[in-house]
């Protein structure tokens, strides 16, 4: 007999906002701050579009992140066990990129040593962004359809080792003051626009090809994302943009034209925790097979 499970992310993954209403997802946000403010939580007290118009009016002041704390996970799993939710499946950013993982896996410790009749199962996405949101699109259609909460979490741990995020960002300096490249590539980069197509490989950024514009960058992804996908009927797929949404209709159009594909791509922005990496005119697809 299926019990109820409630699903629980944090903001990185940056899901479409009527996707999280829609199937009653319980989002835990990232923390970000510019030089001379406070911190502030991404989805709650800040908007995306004013984040990037932010960036792009003062270049030099580089946004420093900070990941959901302890409390934050257990205030989560308190709220809904207060509903009577004792089930829960939980993804996050890639381990090796933020404390966020660390940070839950410490929640539902002492979450379950007050609560023996709890289930929580903590994933690392093993990524973020596109990536994670495919992951967690997957997670929700599966609960939505009723399936058990062990039968799940086995899928999902395959599901971890199939996702695949491609991206390419507008300007590399993020990342370099991130510390997700070296100061060489970033260097490069400004010095004659190479805009490399970049993964998720093992957790961490792995800049996969040398392309010089932004247009050809953003075709070569697609191009590179479709010599991947067999069947693309049995994909999850989204794309995600940072202010840069008519890249967003040309990749989804030129995907549809290299395939044949009449289904859904779903398209959000991208959120601010990864975006403060990654900067405006950031791009990415995402996608994974169909559990």
């Amino acid at each position: 007999m299926n019990e109820k499970i409630c699903q629980i992310v944090d903001s990185s993954g940056s899901l479409p906002r009527e996707f999280i209403k829609h199937y009653n997802i319980r989002e835990v946000p990232f923390y970000f701050k510019f030089e001379n403010t406070n911190y502030y939580r991404e989805n709650v007290e800040y908007k995306a579009s004013e984040f990037y118009k932010h960036m792009e009016e003062y270049p030099d002041d580089i946004p420093k992140t900070s990941a959901p704390n302890i409390h934050d996970w257990l205030s989560a799993f308190e709220d809904q066990y207060s509903k009577g939710i004792k089930n829960f499946i939980v993804t996050i950013i890639s381990s090796k990129l933020s404390a966020s993982f660390q940070n839950a896996i410490s929640a539902k410790e002492i979450f379950k040593e007050r609560n023996k009749n709890v289930k929580i199962e903590v994933i690392d996405s093993n990524t973020c962004a596109c990536g994670q949101a495919a992951l967690e699109i997957g997670i929700a259609k599966m609960i939505d359809i009723g399936r058990d909460f062990e039968d799940i979490v086995e899928s999902i741990h395959k599901m971890v080792g199939n996702i695949s995020s491609l991206f390419v960002v507008d300007s590399l300096k993020y990342m370099k003051a991130g510390g997700r490249i070296g100061g060489a590539t970033a260097f490069l980069g400004k010095l004659i626009n190479i805009k490399p197509v970049c993964e998720f490989i093992d957790g961490v950024v792995h800049p996969i090809q040398t392309v010089r514009g932004r247009k050809k960058s953003l075709k070569n992804m697609i191009d590179l994302a479709a010599s991947r996908i067999i069947d693309i009927n049995r994909k999850i797929i989204i794309i995600q943009n940072a202010e840069c949404q008519e890249d967003a209709d040309y990749m989804c159009d030129y995907l549809r034209e290299k395939t044949n594909y009449c289904g859904q791509i779903l398209k959000s922005n991208l959120g601010i925790v990864v975006g403060a990496h990654s900067g405006p005119g950031a791009i990415g697809i995402g996608f994974v097979e169909h559990p």
